[in-house]
């Protein structure tokens, strides 16, 4: 089994020094998200679902559009049946070169312009390393499927360790497809081989699979890829504590960055400014009940929970979190002071979460009986003094009862 090193050998620095990182080498990542980046387009594309996927009707021809086109011969295919499709939609959302924008209850997937731009300053090579990196760090199968999702990058590159250890030309034999669907799963499989890791075969026959993988050979790429990272890495889950500081969660940027000429700058991050200064307007709801709430960008999240139970005439006895989705497409909860876990709503204000318009959260309080109130962020703009403190601006309906009148049974 090849030795995952720290420092890499002669003959990988070598190897690394030669790499070709084109629209076709080591792999069709590029080629293949360019073409998704060209889908959207300027004007965005309309998502559905919690999670914001593409829309079915578009799968098609997209899938027609790869440079590895699927024969999905379902009647409704969905996103997760095309797993190349799936695997550059992820990447999508976790480069932060795309974010949803809700309007009137619709969501489009739209292009950050910032972001694309200094995209399109990148070489091939940095591209490259973007796109990995946008998988390493966020690349949470989560975000396309909220109840499943799929295994971490770092897990992924554990399985492959011993395939990569084999002699060059050997395959995985008795490849269950099935077992595939879960470990790695089909999205990651399919990443693998879109950075040129893994060369996928299949039948040359039909045998009914929209997939039908037979045999997966490592090529030399992925080879000298995975056998460059440090030690231990995988094992900790992709943090390798005696590398320098700025290298921890990231340690196969520290061995592989220096030894790749063309790799010199990185992908900015999208900006999320703070609002400052100004209020939000929320609709909170539960069940039939809701009320809108104006809070300013100055008031805190436990300031916000008080002020929401006050208007639902709930005590405040209990402990509570917000959760709600960040610009990425993950999951993201700020807590109870009490909970003694950071982040704390004592120290997170409005205007430090990343809103927009038609932004949803939900506010989880009493994690014994459970209510989940809904927001729904309907407005916000600069303060004109109309809203010094969190006010009520208007109320529906009848709250249930926090507690159940025993009397009543």
């Amino acid at each position: 089994m090849t030795k995952l090193t720290e420092n890499p050998t002669p003959e990988q620095i070598l190897s690394l020094n030669n790499q070709l990182f084109s629209d076709h080498a080591p792999g069709t990542l590029l080629k293949d998200f360019a073409t998704l980046l060209d889908f959207i387009g300027p004007k965005g594309i309309p998502v559905s679902g919690q999670q914001h996927l593409l829309p079915i009707k578009a799968l098609p021809h997209l899938n027609q559009l790869m440079s590895k086109p699927l024969d999905v011969k379902l009647k409704r295919p969905v996103q997760k049946s095309f797993p190349h499709i799936n695997g550059l939609f992820l990447l999508l959302r976790a480069s932060g070169l795309s974010y949803i924008l809700v309007d009137k209850k619709v969501a489009t997937l739209r292009l950050d312009t910032d972001v694309l731009a200094d995209w399109q300053t990148l070489n091939p090579t940095e591209r490259y390393f973007a796109l990995f990196q946008a998988w390493w760090l966020r690349g949470n199968g989560k975000m396309l499927d909220s109840i499943n999702g799929s295994q971490n990058p770092y897990r992924i590159l554990m399985l492959f360790k011993d395939v990569l250890g084999k002699p060059l030309g050997s395959k995985v034999p008795n490849i269950d497809v099935e077992y595939l669907r879960y470990t790695p799963g089909l999205l990651n499989l399919a990443l693998m081989e879109l950075f040129g890791f893994v060369r996928i075969k299949l039948a040359t026959h039909s045998t009914g699979e929209t997939w039908p993988i037979i045999g997966i050979e490592p090529s030399d790429w992925g080879r000298t890829f995975l056998s460059c990272l440090p030690e231990g890495m995988m094992l900790t889950g992709g943090l390798f504590n005696t590398l320098p500081e700025d290298a921890q969660g990231n340690p196969w940027h520290f061995a592989i960055k220096p030894h790749i000429p063309s790799w010199q700058r990185e992908l900015r991050e999208p900006e999320i400014l703070a609002l400052e200064n100004g209020f939000c307007v929320f609709k909170v709801s539960l069940g039939k009940a809701y009320c809108k709430l104006a809070a300013p960008t100055s008031a805190t999240l436990d300031d916000l929970a008080a002020n929401i139970l006050s208007a639902f005439a709930f005590d405040n006895d209990h402990l509570y979190e917000f959760i709600y989705t960040n610009r990425y497409g993950l999951e993201e909860q700020v807590n109870h002071p009490y909970d003694n876990s950071d982040p704390c709503t004592e120290d997170v204000t409005v205007g430090e979460l990343p809103l927009y318009k038609g932004m949803e959260l939900a506010f989880h309080f009493d994690f014994g009986d459970d209510w989940w109130f809904k927001l729904v962020v309907e407005t916000f703009a600069a303060n004109d003094g109309r809203y010094p403190q969190i006010s009520i601006l208007e109320q529906h309906g009848i709250p249930p009862k926090q507690y159940r009148d025993w009397d009543d049974e």
